[in-house]
């Protein structure tokens, strides 16, 4: 076979080509730590690593997210402990208040007190993020929710909707609170009534909160379940200063619902009284003969529901009704308004030897503290509420490292270059690379026309 000297040449320039190609890729390989420098290195490797570098770009993302969801979940959880602090120690304020040794004067210094609580708490009903997101505000990030119209009376603008924020593929979490749930939605009286004293009462009596007894009976008993006790006297020529003491039970009609009778007239009431006894919605076996009736409630009044004499401790006045005290549904009340409902019976403090202010006093106190009671539960129930979604995000941290250590374990293997074998084969291909280069300068010598 005859072969040209050009022929000769382009085979030995092609393999030197070839073998500085390899070189100069494996060198590359070498400098970028990667096997796969193209798609066209491996094209089904190549089309999985982007998959996965997209996958891991997104879960950066979550996990940023995250972060962000649980340092804005962790202020407000820490905002609501200073109103659970603010709430306690108004609570505290309002038991010292109701001591009878303290004057209208000392009730008024409390009531300074009680003013620094309000602003504080209205301070912090207002907090923000720094960035202008406020955490009270619901859906509106960048609207203040609450703003005073004057004291006790605050008006919500924010929504009941809740920020979200992506912290999954599957899940959003959500990160504000519904200023309105919060601090405005608060249930009065024990959540499923209140009780209260007419303000034409003239006795020394004391409404407690009450109970229910059976919720379904409460739920069953017939609309509008607006209801009073009535509280009746009569002389006791025995004994002056301990009248017959009665009541009733009425409902919004002026019908007893004890004898079923309208109520109008009436000079005496069909069950006794005794301070500090229940007063059960139910038929008892002492109640005049009817139908079988219960509402699953019970309240109690202390003290005496008629006027007496303060030195005597007569009663005063005309025998007949007396006291009455409202039972009706529970409504939805503001922690400002309870504030600012406390802060009047602060200020407007007045008695009497009769004990007829003292017992209007703490018939308010009764009811202020009542309703921070649940003010409090609503707002530990809130923190429970971010407590779980604080947890269930720290969980999808936990899920977001695990899942990036294995995109980064994956992309390990299918890009990462082995070091050893890539050395290996560079110092093989140098040598090639090397006995090519002499073999082709002593290929140039076969030429004839050296010879001639």
């Amino acid at each position: 076979m005859r072969l040209a000297t050009t022929t000769i040449f382009n085979i030995g320039a092609k393999s030197l080509q070839s073998h500085i190609a390899d070189q100069a890729k494996l060198q590359s390989q070498l400098s970028s730590g990667r096997k796969i420098l193209t798609p066209a290195d491996d094209p089904i490797a190549s089309a999985r690593i982007l998959d996965i570098a997209q996958a891991r770009s997104i879960n950066e993302q979550y996990a940023t997210n995250s972060a962000a969801a649980d340092s804005f979940m962790r202020l407000s959880e820490s905002t609501l402990q200073q109103v659970v602090g603010v709430i306690q120690d108004v609570q505290q304020l309002s038991v010292m208040a109701g001591n009878p040794a303290l004057t209208a004067s000392e009730k008024k210094m409390l009531d300074a007190q009680l003013q620094g609580s309000y602003q504080e708490l209205l301070g912090l009903a207002n907090t923000s993020d720094g960035q202008g997101n406020y955490l009270f505000s619901g859906f509106k990030g960048d609207t203040k929710p609450f703003t005073e119209t004057s004291f006790g009376t605050v008006n919500y603008f924010g929504d009941d909707g809740q920020r979200l924020v992506q912290i999954s593929d599957g899940r959003q979490v959500p990160i504000s609170e519904s200023g309105a749930d919060v601090f405005q939605r608060i249930k009065n009286g024990n959540g499923s009534f209140v009780t209260a004293a007419n303000a034409t009462n003239v006795g020394s009596g004391i409404v407690s909160p009450g109970e229910v007894t059976d919720p379904q009976k409460w739920a069953a008993a017939p609309a509008p379940r607006d209801f009073s006790v009535q509280f009746y006297w009569q002389p006791n020529p025995s004994k002056p200063d301990a009248p017959n003491i009665s009541y009733d039970l009425i409902d919004s009609t002026g019908t007893s619902l004890i004898t079923g009778a309208a109520t109008a007239g009436n000079t005496a009431g069909p069950r006794t009284y005794t301070s500090g006894g229940d007063i059960e919605f139910k038929r008892l076996p002492t109640d005049p003969a009817g139908a079988a009736w219960d509402f699953g409630i019970k309240v109690s009044v202390s003290g005496s529901p008629i006027p007496l004499d303060p030195i005597t401790k007569t009663p005063t006045g005309v025998a007949g009704a007396a006291d009455q005290f409202s039972v009706k549904p529970s409504s939805n009340v503001d922690l400002f308004s309870i504030l600012g409902k406390l802060s009047t019976a602060l200020n407007n403090y007045q008695v009497d030897g009769s004990g007829k202010g003292q017992a209007a006093f703490q018939n308010q106190l009764n009811t202020a503290l009542s309703d921070l009671s649940n003010a409090l539960g609503n707002i530990v129930t809130t923190q429970a509420y971010l407590g779980a979604r604080m947890v269930e995000t720290d969980s999808v941290k936990d899920t977001t490292e695990d899942l990036k250590l294995q995109y980064a374990k994956t992309l390990s293997g299918l890009q990462d270059l082995d070091y050893a074998a890539a050395i290996s084969d560079f110092a093989q291909n140098q040598m090639v690379l090397d006995a090519a280069r002499k073999s082709f300068a002593q290929v140039q010598d076969l030429s004839l026309f050296k010879y001639i």
